[in-house]
């Protein structure tokens, strides 16, 4: 028997060490370090600085600077924030509204798809109201590309969906004008105004298409009250004035 019995402490110490050192390097595994956390924190707030940007500039309806703030924010979320990417399609279509004249040629970067990938986001009653500002954009951009049937078909669902607009009444009016009917085209305008008599641009365009139709008193009163709205619209004076000139009336 030995004269210095061992301690077990002692030979328990280096395997509860080796232990240690083993969840130590665990636990450095699985926590991501304070400079990582701090990372983050700082990514998330930079990510909603742009988005509140964006937001912002969709309420200016600067749509082009929109796209841009949700474009840089969605890149910096490493393209995993499905919510950013739907605000940046938003105001990427949405800049069909910046035309002034229905139809135009739609920018060169805008496709067909940025539409309908915003229109399978938006399916559901909950983005009803979404999905009309939508289907009225889309439409113009059909227009301004002559797919006039399909252009037709996304304002006759946003109708649909909010059948009291005013606006899809008034772009309903300037499609059917663009393809020859007049009859049409006045119902809608004329609908148009009785939903919303403040439009300047229903007046307007009413006006113009009474010109069309050879009704110049009914377009001299479109186009003055068009001028009750914004008297310093220089269209709608050149307009007004050219109508009285075939009226025979003299020129203010």
């Amino acid at each position: 028997m030995s004269d210095h019995p061992v301690s077990l402490s002692k030979k328990a110490w280096p395997y509860v060490a080796t232990l240690s050192s083993a969840s130590v390097m665990l636990l450095a595994f699985f926590i991501p370090s304070i400079q990582d956390q701090w990372d983050r924190y700082q990514s998330r707030k930079v990510i909603g600085q742009y988005v509140a940007l964006g937001d912002d500039f969709m309420d200016e309806e600067r749509y082009d600077m929109a796209e841009k703030a949700y474009e840089k924010a969605f890149e910096l979320s490493t393209q995993t924030r499905l919510e950013i990417e739907m605000k940046r399609l938003k105001a990427r279509v949405h800049r069909m509204s910046m035309l002034v004249e229905w139809g135009g040629k739609p920018p060169e970067d805008l496709e067909d798809v940025d539409f309908q990938l915003l229109l399978h986001l938006q399916k559901g009653k909950e983005n009803a109201r979404e999905r009309t500002y939508t289907l009225n954009s889309y439409a113009s951009y059909l227009a301004g590309s002559k797919k006039l049937k399909e252009a037709e078909a996304a304002l006759t669902e946003a109708l649909s969906l909010e059948p009291d607009s005013s606006m899809l009444h008034l772009n309903l009016g300037n499609l059917q004008d663009q393809v020859g009917r007049k009859d049409d085209a006045l119902k809608s305008y004329l609908k148009a105004l009785a939903l919303d008599p403040g439009s300047l641009n229903a007046l307007y365009n009413l006006g113009l298409l009474y010109v069309e139709l050879g009704r110049n008193e009914d377009a001299k009163k479109a186009f003055e009250a068009a001028l009750k709205l914004a008297p310093d619209d220089a269209d709608t004076q050149k307009q007004l004035r050219q109508v009285m000139k075939k009226m025979g009336e003299a020129v203010p």
